[in-house]
């Protein structure tokens, strides 16, 4: 697994180096100097020197120490005994600190701070035997960082040697990884870039762990970092059944010819070679772009190849867009397609638009090929409230890339002549209106004639006569005239009410109604009567709610299902809910779903059921508890069906917590394994694992970005 979550420790370094910056800068600010018992100034050697609880400040900077030694001749600066250095919220603490303010160089003895994270996810401590400042990096040697707040923490990682270029990297030499006083991983060296933001993890763990396939395998990425514009990942990955898997991920930027990227992947000594690769690349000028992203992957998980290319013009009055897209992976029901389409758009005037879109898709779904062409050519001309829109059209039905037999599958509209009115002016009244004259194809039926179309619409529009009740409304009236004289009409109205029954009860019901007069001789736009009326009751108190709905179709005289869902919360950790269904027509109950949850703090019990009346058959009985007993944290969880006499889920979970660790031991009585877990609270989250189904698992880094406050 490789984590996309952002590096912890370059976001330490970043609060590290704002807590320094202003020691380059300070000499520009006036300086400040208090000491509480004495302050003498040597004025042949123009050394100046203060004493006990000595303060500096400048401008938002302030520094605090024992003694302070200041050389006016270089620049240079003492500080000694407990010193601290404050810039607004950020801290930094130490015994000595040297800095030159001629030369913006010093270095900070026995460092160390505390870093709240983002989000306020958690605290960082920072140790540094020695923090070297200059105006164009900070060093640190010695550091160590951890996120244990004892005074021997449990964890932390340790570098030989740290350099900090602010905005550009960090490279560090020599990182450990310390449990206790216990080395666990080792990196000779690791570049970590500040000047990139793609998301990707600069700094990783190993990752251990097992499957069926793989074996044991222990997987590595290992950065490498030219510059901003040449950097990426080198992968080195052992398996015990599989063998070595050698990989590398190169991003590159060629200035005028685009940037892009490179991914290769291969673990050729297994006896069904792994071949994983990609490739990406964009380039763009004033007026032009291009794009293309490939992948491809052939492995025992899947055999899949896909392409996404894109060509783009933009200018001022003209827009176009020509792509090809192709998948192709036998393992999932549409295992081919493909799909070439062109759009333009070109502005004749301020009110004159010219739109050309054209697109083809082939495609494979569950052994059945199907092809669809869709094409539009039309031009736009507005002048004031009236549009006018002449077009030619393939339109198929989507429904058929779902594998559908919709009742057609393809209409052509040559040509088709539009007017709409956005607003016929009626003061508080929106109404639109809208003529469609045109020749129309449709498929299979084949059938093909003239047709004409008009349609009024007023928007939905609402009413208050009083405080507490709301009428809402709207509606169309349509009318279609064919070439064979058939003709079809229609008129669809929308009214809703809603009333409150005092400041807890609230009703609202809304009536649908659609009447057809005639028939249209084609599918695509037959119209069906309709008669439908929605009606929904709100309950709320403080302890209580009771939500009531149904509808009820007039045409078939039946209603749907009338769902009571209820929950009430008598004390302020309690909280009991059930879900009843009804059968109206059958006048049975159909379903009753009561759940009960106790949660305080840690502290959690659930007990919920399915029932069946109408069946007299219960399907489901789930149970949940968590019971915390001082350092210790006992668990179950459980689904039980009873018409199979079985659990479908049963899991017990006993962890014990160390401060900084946890050791979880856990029995899963459906699957009859047994599966113990040691989590480490590090950075990131390292859980080590071994469980009797599975085997070994180790260092998931899934959890990364959520323990320093990042979006993967």
């Amino acid at each position: 697994m490789r984590s996309k979550g952002r590096v912890l420790i370059a976001s330490l370094l970043c609060m590290l180096a704002a807590a320094l910056y202003p020691m380059v800068t300070v000499a520009k600010e006036r300086v400040h100097i208090t000491a509480a018992e004495s302050g003498l100034y040597d004025w042949e050697n123009q050394i100046f020197e203060a004493r006990g609880n000595v303060a500096v400040t400048s401008g938002d900077l302030s520094l605090e120490g024992n003694l302070l030694t200041m050389d006016l001749t270089t620049g240079e600066v003492w500080v000694q005994g407990d010193v601290k250095l404050r810039q607004g919220e950020r801290e930094l603490q130490g015994e000595v600190l040297v800095y030159n303010f001629e030369t913006g160089q010093g270095s900070f003895e026995e460092a160390r701070a505390e870093f709240i994270l983002p989000e306020k996810t958690g605290s960082v401590f920072l140790k540094g035997q020695t923090i070297g400042i200059d105006e164009e990096k900070y060093t640190v040697q010695g550091a160590e960082f951890t996120t244990c707040d004892l005074a021997e923490s449990h964890f932390h990682l340790a570098t030989k040697e740290l350099e900090y270029y602010p905005g550009e990297k960090v490279v560090i030499r020599g990182v450990t990884y310390y449990e206790g006083k216990v080395p666990l991983f080792y990196w000779p060296y690791v570049v970590i870039p500040l000047d990139l933001d793609d998301g990707f993890n600069r700094f990783t763990l190993p990752v251990f762990g097992y499957s069926e396939i793989e074996g044991y395998y222990m997987k590595n990425t290992f950065n490498y970092y030219f510059n901003s514009k040449s950097h990426g990942e080198l992968y080195v990955d052992l398996f015990t059944r599989l063998g070595l898997g050698v990989g590398a991920r190169h991003f590159y930027e060629l200035e005028k010819l685009g940037k892009g990227s490179l991914y290769l992947y291969g673990i050729p000594t297994s006896s069904s070679p792994v071949l994983k690769g990609a490739f990406s690349h964009s380039w763009q000028n004033d007026n032009w772009s291009i794009s293309t992203a490939t992948n491809y992957e052939d492995s025992w998980v899947k055999h899949d190849l896909s392409t996404d290319n894109r060509l783009r013009l933009k200018l001022a009055k003209t827009y176009a867009e020509a792509w090809f897209k192709y998948s192709k992976n036998p393992a999932v029901t549409t295992s081919e397609k493909q799909e070439i389409g062109l759009t333009w758009a070109q502005s004749l005037t301020d009110s004159w638009r010219f739109n050309l879109k054209a697109s083809m898709i082939e495609q494979s779904r569950n052994e059945v090929d199907t092809r669809v062409l869709d094409y539009l050519a039309e031009t736009v001309y507005r002048y004031g409230q009236h549009t006018f829109t002449l077009a030619a059209q393939q339109q198929y039905n989507p429904d058929l890339l779902e594998g559908e037999s919709p009742p057609w599958t393809s209409v052509q509209r040559i040509p088709e002549f539009k007017w709409t009115v956005s607003d016929l002016g009626i003061p508080k009244l929106p109404i639109t209106t809208q003529l469609v004259l045109g020749r129309y194809g449709e498929r299979p039926s084949t059938v093909t004639l003239n047709r004409a179309f008009g349609q009024l619409t007023l928007a939905q529009r609402s009413w208050r006569p009083t405080a507490s009740t709301t009428f809402s409304y709207q509606g169309h009236a349509a009318g279609a005239i064919y070439g064979d004289q058939q003709k079809q009409g229609w008129l669809y109205g929308r009214v809703g009410v809603t009333q409150r029954l005092g400041t807890r009860l609230q009703f609202a019901t809304t009536y649908s109604r659609r009447d057809v007069w005639g028939i249209s001789p084609f599918r695509f736009d037959r119209q069906s009567p309709l008669q439908t009326l929605d009606l929904n009751l709100n309950y709320t108190t403080e302890p209580l709610r009771v939500i009531a709905r149904t509808s009820y179709n007039l045409i078939k005289k039946e209603f749907s299902t009338l769902t009571i869902q209820t929950t009430w919360k008598p004390m302020e950790n309690w909280s009991i809910s059930a879900r009843t269904d009804f059968d109206l027509n059958r006048k049975n109950m159909t379903n009753v779903i009561p759940t009960v949850q106790y949660k305080k703090e840690e502290l959690e019990l659930r007990l919920g059921m399915w029932y069946q009346p109408d069946r007299g058959e219960l399907r489901r009985v789930e149970g949940e508890f968590v019971l915390p007993l001082d350092s210790w944290l006992i668990s179950y969880d459980s689904v039980y069906e009873p018409p199979k006499q079985a659990f479908t889920k049963g899991k017990i979970s006993v962890t014990k917590d160390f401060h900084c660790r946890k050791l979880s031991v856990s029995y899963d009585h459906v699957r009859n394994s047994v599966a113990l877990q040691f989590t480490i609270n590090a950075f990131p989250t390292l859980p080590l694992g071994w469980d009797s189904e599975g085997g070994l698992s180790l260092f998931d880094l899934e959890d990364v970005a959520d323990l320093i406050g990042v979006e993967e």
